[in-house]
């Protein structure tokens, strides 16, 4: 219930209804507790759920509700490793890969940069500690990129099988669902 109170309060401040304070809901699907895993359901009929539910229940309004994979890393994949879920829900990942997502990956045009200079191709490397790396294989860092005045020192994207979990169904980022 403090999560509604704490909505309710951003609303009184104008937060949902002033184009110029904009609240965004995130949706993850239940952390699996045994194989039978699910995606996140479609986001704009999600969203369209949440906004009837929470006006009718609680007065509440927000913009956008983003519908987010659960990818097996932090906390997850210690969860799943703990229940040794972890590459059943990869391969249940891997089964739902769909190719028409891959052109909006975020690792596509964002970068993460962490408190040292160091880049990464998206927040997920960045928090697994898999950094970019320049073609001779040194780390990238903001620095490298200055002194080469291109983005061309990063001629791939580090990936990981929890890479997945962007590509699986709709495919997810931070901008929740990618179709």
């Amino acid at each position: 219930m403090a999560s509604i109170k704490a909505l309710q309060q951003l609303n009184q401040w104008g937060y949902g209804s002033d184009p110029q304070l904009i609240l965004d809901l995130v949706y993850n699907p239940q952390v699996p507790t045994t194989t039978d895993f699910a995606l996140a359901p479609d986001q704009h009929s999600l969203e369209r759920a949440y906004k009837t539910h929470l006006a009718q229940q609680f007065g509440l309004t927000f913009n956008h509700l983003f519908a987010i994979t659960n990818l097996p890393i932090g906390r997850t994949k210690f969860h799943l490793q703990h229940r040794q879920l972890e590459q059943p829900y990869l391969q249940f990942l891997e089964g739902h890969f769909n190719a028409s997502t891959v052109e909006h990956l975020m690792c596509r045009n964002e970068l993460s940069v962490d408190y040292l200079g160091n880049i990464y191709d998206c927040d997920f490397n960045q928090m697994e500690n898999i950094p970019a790396r320049t073609p001779k294989g040194e780390i990238l860092t903001v620095k490298k990129l200055l002194t080469a005045g291109s983005l061309d020192l990063i001629d791939e994207v580090r990936t990981a099988p929890y890479c997945y979990g962007c590509t699986a169904g709709t495919g997810s980022s931070c901008g929740g669902a990618l179709l």
